[in-house]
This record gives structure tokens, sequence and C-alpha cells, in this order.
């Protein structure tokens, strides 16, 4: 078998012997390289400078900040939404539980406040509030205190109210949901029924 124009063709094994003619003589290996299909010196060293330009857009887009627009038309991860979380606990042996939470609303300059109790009494009827300040130093109202309705508890013993109130939250401060007997609420010293202290995080 006679392989002419053997330029491009490498043997990997060494074992054709090349001709002044410019024939390969002897059996073409099968472990042959043709160099003429292989991409160019130059096509190897444009691709990676695409790579390297491409890898340095990223590095600077993940420097930016969440609201800083990038080169690529990629869109910035959102913002971690703050959000506030406590247990509810009843006061001296009272077996009430729940959770409270208090997120920012859609409309800026507003929050959306949620509380939720478990083994109360059904029948009864519950004021509450967002307060400043602990359980155990509660602070004044946050917000118009008409914001938040009544909300009674159902034969299973639950219930539940929420409040969107105009009012915008400092994480380094103290925050208390407090659910307090409805019929008490001329009486600011009543002992709640139930109340949770906030810690801040995000989601």
């Amino acid at each position: 078998m006679i392989v002419r124009n053997p330029k491009n063709l490498v043997d990997i094994g060494n074992r054709i012997e090349l001709i002044d003619n410019g024939t390969v003589a002897g059996p073409v290996p099968g472990n042959c390289i043709n160099l003429a299909e292989m991409p160019s010196l130059s096509n190897v060293l444009r691709n990676l400078a695409v790579v390297a330009a491409i890898g340095a857009a990223c590095a600077s887009c993940a420097a930016q900040s969440y609201d800083a627009p990038n080169t690529l038309g990629v869109l910035p991860p959102p913002k971690p939404t703050p959000l506030w979380l406590g247990a509810m606990r009843g006061a001296g042996t009272s077996g009430i539980a729940g959770a409270a939470s208090v997120t920012p609303s859609p409309t800026p300059g507003w929050v959306h406040v949620l509380v939720s109790v478990d083994n109360s009494v059904a029948g009864e009827t519950y004021a509450w509030s967002l307060k400043s300040g602990t359980c155990a130093s509660q602070g004044n109202v946050i917000g118009p205190a008409n914001r938040y309705a009544d909300f009674d508890i159902h034969a299973d013993g639950s219930g539940a109210a929420e409040a969107a109130v105009p009012e915008t939250l400092s994480p380094s401060a103290s925050y208390a949901v407090v659910a307090t007997p409805a019929a008490s609420r001329a009486s600011s010293a009543s002992a709640p029924v139930a109340c949770a202290d906030l810690a801040f995080g995000s989601m």
C-alpha cells in the first residue's frame, strides 16, 4: 500500500519509511495523526484569549453590589429579604405557643406583621401589636394602634392575625409581638397572654 503526500502524516510508532520521491512505503498504522485536521496554533491561542476575557468579565461581575449593572446582560442576584422571627410563649403556666414574624411590605416604608397562636382557649378574643423593646421590657406600639385588629380563637385553640404597618424597622433594635386579652386593653400593666421576642435575620 502506497500513501502519497506524507507531509500531513505523523507516525506515532515511527514505523513509516520515507522515500525520496515523496511517497511513504509500508502499511500505514491506525494510530497516525493527520496534522491538517488539527486546529492551527493561532486558533488555539484565539480560543484561550476568549476564555480569559470571559473569566475576567465574570470576576468583575462577582465583585459588584446587588444593584450594580453588569456588562454580560446577566441579572444580579436578588437582595436578601430582612426578616424578624420569634416564638410566641404563654405567660406564667399558660400552654399557649405560636409564632410571630415581620417582613418588609411590597409598599416601601411599610412592614407586614404576622402573629399566630395555638393551645389557647376557644372563643377568646385577643388584642395584639408589635412593640419596641422586649417581652420583659416593652416599649411603645410600632405604628398606629388601629392597624392591629383583634383576633378570635377557633374551636381548635388556634388563632392568627396580620397587619400592614407604615413603619421601617431597624436591624439593630429590639422588637416584640405581644398578645393580651382584649378585655384588658385599658390596663397597660396587664401581663400578656403571649409574647415573642423577635430576632433579626434574612431569607
